[in-house]
């Protein structure tokens, strides 16, 4: 160690200073550890350099050192060969660090070029997604415009029905339906209907000469019978001219598209832009009847609403109503978008309706029962709308019946707990196997009051095979399966409602639910016997009209006529002359007008001839309908043009 440190020490170039020898033993220490040769000037500069040590003075010291470096040197080195040596060092450390330098620049480009490729990559998969993504928005955009055009000819076909549909022309029905079309103008159905009423008034004037007594034990004469067969031959056919060249379809088509724009004004009448600023019309519902009549009375409320283009309300939102502590809400949707709670404020004092053109038009005004009004507007029923009159008079044999059933349908939307039930209870009923004969029966309530009482047995007579029994009275369906189904009848009923609706439950959401399911099922068969005394069968037979279109003929009722409370009088025209035979009869001549009271459904009916004032009966074939027409501002297209369905 000691002689490496003599080494070192003899290498340090003069002017360096001394070197302590354990500083020298030390570095030549390091040196030998580092692998360095002891002989190498330029690293050994380097550590001379570094150390600052006092200068060795000894003439060993010093002679060991020149003889040392001379030994290094081939030749003898030039003047100032000590600068070359550091100008070489320096070099040699420049060396170095360009080296260094090079070599960062050097890789500097490759990591760039790899960053570069690989956002090239991206860039061209980008790129790439980019272009799939424009040519799928491309593709939907050419889908959409497709879609677009669709639906502009759609609106452009709908605009011309809705314009045929206020004023309907004879060219647009030839247009539709070809040949059905040419050949059925409203004269054309107006009579053959009228065919088919006289057929059938001769028919009830054959079954009504005969008591019952005798129908039920079959004591009529063979030639009775076979009068009675011919007779019904005749209507059967003469009803086919309603289906021959496609003409059921488009009266179906046009009766589907009053209906649409009907539920379309009310639908907009009742969801008005701002209902804090819309004139509405306040409905009591609780008005002191059973539920058919109550709902009646609602319908009666949305009329005048219609009639005056107000929004109506239920009062209290129908919360209070005694069929259901949880109100109108329990089993139907909402009547429209303005609540009661919200829109009428307490503070407010709300006029009475006195008219349709009420002094001062207050902007809220409540509604009186229909028996309560001051003045009878001339929208109550039977009216219907001049904007229909045309095509409905074509197209429908009874007008006043399918416009209340529009009403009943937009009231009667069921919400999804009813929805359910309805929907579960019409199940158990087949009506997938053929034709279902509704028969709805009144007894609980009704006998002695308002409806004579009808044995179940003369209710049954011209019923065929599968029967649907709605009643009030369990014992009715009891007797109907112990006395016809032994006769083939298929007997099918809702048992659970029947016993519902007796007085003492009748007030339950049981009943409530068991009552509107069994309005849908009537309302679903192909035919219904019931009494028009019934609000329940007139409601079923209102909604019938909403389901079927024209079902005008698929009731008979064994009491009343058609007739819808609180209306404006019924009235029929005479058609031809009759001089009374008895006392009970009246006069009649052609173009006379008859306030009708009924149809005894035996050839005569009851009513008081406006000219003579005098009442009593007269042939029911001998007068015909003298319908309402009135105006009914909603359904104008320009007032209904604006406004939109949500």
């Amino acid at each position: 160690m000691r002689s490496a440190a003599r080494v070192f020490s003899a290498a340090a170039p003069r002017g360096t200073g001394h070197l302590a020898t354990k500083s020298g033993e030390v570095l030549a220490a390091a040196a030998m550890v580092a692998g360095l040769r002891p002989c190498h000037p330029f690293p050994f500069s380097i550590f001379i350099f570094i150390w600052n040590g006092k200068r060795d003075a000894s003439d060993e010291a010093k002679a060991m050192k020149h003889k040392w470096c001379r030994s290094l040197l081939p030749v003898s080195p030039p003047p100032f060969a000590h600068w070359h040596a550091k100008w070489l060092l320096v070099a040699t450390a420049f060396c170095i660090w360009l080296f260094l330098i090079v070599l960062v620049v050097v890789q500097q480009p490759q990591d760039n070029g790899t960053i570069c490729g690989r956002g090239t990559k991206l860039e061209r998969g980008k790129a790439k997604n980019e272009k799939e993504k424009s040519d799928e928005n491309q593709i939907e955009m050419e889908q959409m415009g497709e879609q677009l055009e669709a639906l502009r000819r759609e609106n452009e076909r709908l605009k011309e029905e809705n314009s045929n549909l206020i004023n309907p022309t004879k060219d647009a029905d030839q247009s539709e339906n070809g040949q059905a079309a040419e050949l059925y103008s409203k004269e054309h159905e107006l009579a053959r209907r009228e065919l088919n009423r006289l057929i059938m008034e001769l028919l009830y004037t054959r079954v009504g000469s005969s008591s019952i007594k005798e129908q039920l034990e079959g004591q009529r004469d063979g030639q009775q019978l076979l009068n009675d067969e011919q007779i019904l031959h005749l209507l059967a056919h003469s009803r086919q001219f309603a289906h021959v060249d496609g003409a059921e379809q488009w009266h179906r088509r046009a009766l589907a598209r009053v209906a649409s724009h009907i539920q379309n004004a009310l639908h907009a009448l009742q969801h008005p832009k701002e209902c804090g600023k819309a004139r509405l019309l306040l409905c009591e519902l609780n008005k002191g009847c059973g539920f058919g009549c109550q709902f009646h009375h609602v319908v009666y409320c949305l009329l005048m609403a219609a009639a005056t283009n107000r929004t109506m309300l239920l009062e209290r939102d129908g919360a209070e109503w005694r069929y259901s502590r949880d109100g109108w809400a329990a089993v139907f949707r909402s009547v429209g978008s303005c609540t009661f709670a919200e829109h009428v404020p307490l503070s407010v004092v709300v006029d009475q309706f006195t008219g349709i053109n009420q002094p001062n038009s207050p902007r809220i005004v409540r509604l009186p029962v229909v028996d309560g009004l001051s003045s009878r507007p001339p929208h109550l029923p039977l009216a219907f709308p001049a904007q229909f009159a045309n095509v409905l008079l074509t197209h429908h044999s009874n007008p006043p019946v399918f416009f209340l059933g529009q009403f009943v349908a937009f009231l009667m939307r069921k919400n999804e707990r009813t929805n359910k039930f309805v929907e579960e209870a019409m199940r158990r009923i087949p009506f997938e196997l053929g034709p279902v004969v509704g028969l709805q029966i009144r007894r609980t309530d009704k006998v002695g009051t308002e409806a004579a009482f009808h044995h179940f047995s003369f209710l049954g007579l011209p019923l065929k095979k599968r029967i649907f029994i709605a009643t009030d009275d369990k014992t009715v369906i009891e007797e109907a399966r112990t006395e016809w189904a032994k006769k083939g009848f298929e007997i099918w009923a809702n048992d659970e409602s029947a016993e519902a609706a007796l007085p003492s439950n009748r007030y339950s959401d049981r009943s409530l639910l068991g009552v509107i399911a069994d309005v849908h099922i009537l309302a679903h068969c192909s035919y219904i016997v019931c009494t028009f005394s019934s609000q329940v069968c007139r409601l079923s037979y209102e909604l019938m009209q909403a389901l079927h279109g024209d079902a005008a003929e698929r009731v008979h009722s064994l009491d009343d006529i058609f007739y819808f409370g609180g209306q404006l009088a019924h009235e029929w025209e005479a058609i031809g002359e009759f001089s009374p035979k008895t006392d009970e009869q009246i006069e009649l001549k052609p173009g006379d007008v008859i306030g009708v009271a009924g149809n005894h459904w035996n050839g005569f009916s009851k009513g008081t001839n406006r000219r003579t004032r005098r009442s009593g009966l007269f042939p029911s074939y001998l007068a015909r309908e003298k319908w309402r027409i009135v105006d009914f501002a909603i359904f104008d297209q320009r007032q209904n043009k604006n406004k939109t369905i949500n």
